[in-house]
């Protein structure tokens, strides 16, 4: 199941009737606040006397949910969850998404992105600690990579903070890039695209992460290849072909024959 595939049918049948009825007079009331779209979750501020963030997500056809109410930790399907929800059913489009926030941001000049991020810092602790955090070396980085995916392994639980925490690391390759370090950041790019297909065939699921994700990460990192000047050709011969030992199934669409012709095209 996904979020697109969701209707009022299947919501109607998901809550009781009057956890329902609270949840689209919610809805109704224009209460269901900063709504956003990730590949298996929504997130969202429900304001019901005080706000309630709230996130629902879908892994492995399982509905999951969180929500600071008491219903919540009762273990019933809240009016919260339930108006998140309604409010994606009835208008999808007022959920903000990645793709659509990137192009957004890509209007505004340095001096308003820095305004916004001194704004959100302001506001917002855990951008605080974001900000905070010192310049990791490449081995620092590869080795937080390694921390995320023992925390999936031993719990899977944990995915979609590992989603967060790769894009993290995903962060820290581009800042190095724009520094001219683009060895380092195809490396980063390398083992994270790596450690995934590898945890991703270890479970015997090809979509275990987002493909979005995995095509992302994929598509950089051949850009890295095709900007860097230096490229140390025999060590990244050595990444595609460990790529390439993946399974079909986790690697998808990846072209890997065509990187190793422009590879083979740069001797």
């Amino acid at each position: 199941m996904r979020f697109e595939e969701l209707d009022s049918q299947t919501l109607g049948q998901i809550g009781t009737p009057k956890a329902t009825a609270q949840a689209q007079e919610l809805v109704k009331d224009q209460r269901v606040k900063y709504g956003y779209k990730l590949p298996h979750r929504l997130q969202g501020v429900v304001v019901d006397g005080h706000p309630c963030p709230v996130e629902v997500r879908i892994q492995n056809d399982q509905l999951t949910y969180v929500c600071p109410c008491d219903l919540e930790a009762g273990g019933e399907l809240c009016p919260h969850v339930l108006a998140l929800l309604w409010a994606w059913v009835e208008a999808p489009e007022n959920f903000l998404q990645p793709d659509t926030l990137k192009d957004r941001l890509k209007k505004y000049s340095k001096k308003e992105l820095l305004e916004i991020i001194l704004d959100m810092a302001n506001r917002v602790p855990e951008v605080r600690g974001i900000l905070k955090e010192e310049e990791l070396g490449l081995e620092d980085i590869l080795e937080s990579i390694d921390h995320i995916m023992d925390e999936v392994t031993s719990d899977s639980g944990a995915l979609g903070d590992a989603e967060d925490k790769l894009k993290r690391a995903q962060a820290r390759a581009d800042r190095l890039a724009q520094s001219g370090r683009l060895a380092e950041a195809r490396s980063i790019y390398f083992y994270l695209l790596d450690n995934i297909l590898s945890l991703e065939d270890r479970f015997g699921k090809g979509q275990l992460f987002p493909r979005e994700l995995k095509d992302e990460l994929f598509e950089e990192y051949c850009q890295f290849i095709h900007e860097d000047r230096h490229l140390e050709r025999e060590l990244v011969q050595q990444e595609v072909e460990q790529l390439e030992s993946r399974s079909l199934v986790a690697r998808g669409e990846m072209d890997l024959a065509e990187v190793k012709r422009e590879i083979a095209a740069m001797g």
